[in-house]
């Protein structure tokens, strides 16, 4: 079942925020935020966000056995590795 999506600008999401995090935990809604017309932030359940580390974190996985499988050059620390996939991450570089 998808869940419903309502928008609220930040200052009526603000006066409302019990209300709507309870509708999110219950209801299984999807709140998003905006700020001067424009989406800033989502109210989700803690399922969806669980989930989505979870996809996260199984990409991460993914695309580390991948360049692992292509590598030639030097091998790298796994802080390191983390630390630069996070960075693409920050950049939005799509591998």
């Amino acid at each position: 079942m998808k869940a419903s999506l309502e928008t609220y600008p930040l200052v009526e999401a603000r006066n409302q925020l019990g209300r709507l995090v309870g509708r999110v935990r219950h209801g299984q809604e999807h709140i998003l935020i905006t700020e001067y017309g424009k989406p800033a932030a989502a109210l989700i359940p803690i399922s969806d966000l669980e989930e989505l580390q979870r996809l996260r974190d199984e990409a991460d996985v993914a695309e580390a056995r991948a360049r692992e499988a292509a590598s030639s050059g030097p091998s790298m620390a796994h802080d390191e590795f983390m630390a630069q996939l996070e960075e693409e991450d920050g950049r939005g570089v799509a591998s």
